[in-house]
């Protein structure tokens, strides 16, 4: 089957889990960036999937959702909605960064049918202002001046309203729905304290932190592979079913 998105499916060898790994890329990702995270699930036995996000290539590309929502968040959302609806077994979301947060939006609309369990790595955040900044600086390393400028633009391109649905979207998860959540003490982009502030007001969440000390921004699996591992294996095995 083709899917839209790029989306490409990637059966694991030895198939232990009815549960699909749907990977959610970070904000200018590439498929390739996540190999070692496909081959560590599918050496768990999960099957994989990922797809590339929407990324507007002019200013004619608007990211506008086909219920006429403007920003990237809730078109990145569109697409993983739409992506789910073609895959029929149950999923666990893995995603990454920013992304992140189209990720809870799309289960929350979805109100978790189909989604047994979430996996936030770098993500989501708490002060989306701030993180956009840290972005600019940091990542993309524009000068002060260019960031200034561009701060507001790209954040009102990712959501109009200067602000993400996340809280909103996290008091619709059901109650014990499980969460792991995966960052990195040197995060330039997203403070650990960040993405507390994130999940600490839903109490009826189920969910866990894997803490690594060495690790940047989307970088856990790079510089702390044994403790990254682990601690996914850890809890993919808690929340799939075995075959």
């Amino acid at each position: 089957m083709k899917f839209p998105g790029q989306g490409e499916l990637f059966p694991s060898p030895n198939k232990k889990y009815q549960e699909l790994v749907f990977f959610v890329l970070f904000y200018n990702g590439t498929k390739k960036k996540l190999n070692k995270h496909i081959e560590l699930v599918n050496d768990l036995g999960f099957d994989a999937f990922i797809f590339q996000i929407h990324n507007p290539t002019s200013l004619f590309d608007l990211p506008v959702t086909a219920n006429l929502s403007f920003g990237l968040q809730h078109r990145i959302a569109e697409q993983i909605e739409n992506l789910l609806n073609l895959l029929p077994q149950q999923k666990i979301i893995y995603a990454f960064s920013g992304p992140s947060h189209s990720a809870i939006e799309a289960i929350a609309r979805r109100q978790a049918s189909d989604v047994k369990a979430l996996v936030c790595d770098s993500g989501p955040t708490n002060e989306f202002l701030k993180s956009m900044y840290n972005l600019l600086e940091h990542e993309y390393q524009f000068s002060l001046p260019r960031r200034l400028i561009q701060w507001p633009l790209i954040s009102m391109m990712w959501n109009p309203t200067l602000q993400t649905t996340l809280h909103e979207d996290l008091k619709k998860f059901p109650k014990n729905f499980k969460v792991l959540s995966i960052r990195g003490w040197k995060d330039k982009l997203v403070s650990a304290s960040d993405i507390d502030a994130a999940f600490e007001p839903h109490s009826q969440l189920d969910w866990q932190k894997l803490s690594l000390p060495q690790a940047s921004h989307v970088q856990g699996l790079k510089t702390s592979p044994n403790e990254y591992r682990h601690g996914v294996e850890k809890f993919l095995k808690e929340v799939a079913t075995p075959i």
